[in-house]
């Protein structure tokens, strides 16, 4: 077994909870074409997975974003809240959902917006399940900073070693990591460098259980044989 006795379990929500990604790409895409700039999936991976919309668009439109990038910003906003309906929950995440013992807290720690993630949540029938939601709204300075992490626990009033972050990008698992947190990284199928920085790594969360006592098991990883836990 491991160190660390988990008492709430922090989620990231793109990605982790919800495939909106490629909800999230198809609204940038189009908000960028809208300008004459061609934004490819791995462009958006590399540059807007997992940061900030400032901190993307600066890697993508370089000198143009001063003058093109608050009108992208709206624009991609506007497209996504109109496709909200099609954002939908990962199910392995429903099923890690339903096996986490009961009195293990439950937070979102997130960089959307509070109307993206409220707005899905709704749909899905989930807003009750989460004791606290963290949003971009909530904080000064955005993964790989430990702020969204930092300030979930805070209202959990847990320290941060009693909270276990899921993530699927390598600048939450540093932020987790900055916050003092033990993190999982969900894969999906996806290669993505800078997971293997998380303290596991899980194909899916059906890889993944919290034991009564709050101990981390992850499952015999397949391509190695190591036991992650």
């Amino acid at each position: 077994m491991n160190p660390f006795l988990i008492k709430a379990v922090l989620f990231d929500f793109d990605g982790v909870l919800f495939d909106s990604e490629p909800v999230r790409f198809r609204a940038g895409a189009q908000a960028l074409a809208e300008l004459g700039v061609t934004l490819t999936w791995d462009d958006f991976t590399r540059c807007w997975l997992g940061r900030t919309e400032e901190a993307g668009l600066r890697d993508i439109l370089g000198a143009r974003f001063e003058a093109d990038g608050p009108r992208v910003i709206a624009r991609r906003n506007v497209l996504y809240e109109e496709r909200l309906d099609e954002v939908q929950p990962f199910t392995d995440a429903g099923r890690f959902l339903r096996r986490i013992p009961e009195g293990t807290h439950l937070a979102i720690a997130t960089g959307s917006r509070r109307l993206e993630v409220e707005g899905i949540l709704w749909r899905a029938v989930m807003t009750q399940s989460f004791h606290v939601i963290v949003t971009a709204e909530d904080y000064s300075h955005a993964k790989p900073a430990p702020d969204p992490f930092l300030a979930a626990a805070r209202l959990l009033k847990l320290s941060p070693a009693a909270c276990l972050v899921i993530e699927d990008s390598p600048s939450g698992v540093a932020a987790a990591h900055a916050a003092g947190m033990p993190v999982v990284a969900v894969e999906r199928g996806r290669e993505v460098p800078g997971l293997e920085r998380a303290t596991w790594k899980v194909g899916t969360l059906d890889d993944l259980t919290l034991t009564i006592k709050g101990e981390v098991v992850v499952k015999e990883n397949p391509s190695t044989g190591d036991t992650l836990a």
